[in-house]
């Protein structure tokens, strides 16, 4: 009887054990990286989840990356999504690149409405001008939060962890 039980208690730590492993990767997500190409410019760089505390707020997430020309007449703009009026999206610019070579980015953005994370988008032209008016552009929109829990609405009374 002994063994039967410890084989019972072993399977739901292993169990316990494994749900929380599979659980763990959903609700931590804390970054993720992109790589966007306009016109003769890439970007690429890291999307991070920043932590702070009451009595120093900051915004939620930190996106730095590096713009890389090729082109010697190319210009391109690395620009973040921001709640604009009456729900619509605006965009702010936080990076220039033209010609040839690097130019590291960097910027700490707020959650949109609706708590959704800001897009990234990557815009060229023959200006930074030009590249600001957003006709030839790459974007990038972060995979959103799906929190760890359990799932309703299945028969049975199962407890799983969302897709």
């Amino acid at each position: 009887m002994r063994a039967l039980i410890a084989r019972t208690l072993g399977g739901v730590v292993v169990a316990g054990l494994g749900l929380g492993i599979a659980a763990a990767p959903a609700a931590a997500a804390p970054t993720s990286t992109f790589r966007l190409t306009a016109g003769g410019v890439a970007a690429h760089g890291t999307y991070r989840h920043m932590m702070g505390n009451p009595e120093r707020p900051v915004p939620p997430f930190r996106i730095t990356g590096t713009l890389a020309g090729r082109s010697l007449f190319g210009c391109a703009v690395i620009q973040v999504g921001r709640s604009g009026p009456a729900d619509g999206l605006e965009w702010r610019t936080f990076g220039r690149h033209c010609g040839p070579g690097r130019t590291q980015v960097r910027v700490e953005a707020s959650y949109l409405f609706r708590g959704v994370k800001p897009p990234v988008r990557l815009c060229a032209g023959r200006t930074p001008a030009q590249a600001e008016r957003g006709r030839d552009c790459d974007e990038y929109r972060p995979a959103a939060d799906v929190p760890a829990g359990p799932v309703h609405g299945r028969s049975g009374g199962s407890v799983g962890v969302r897709p």
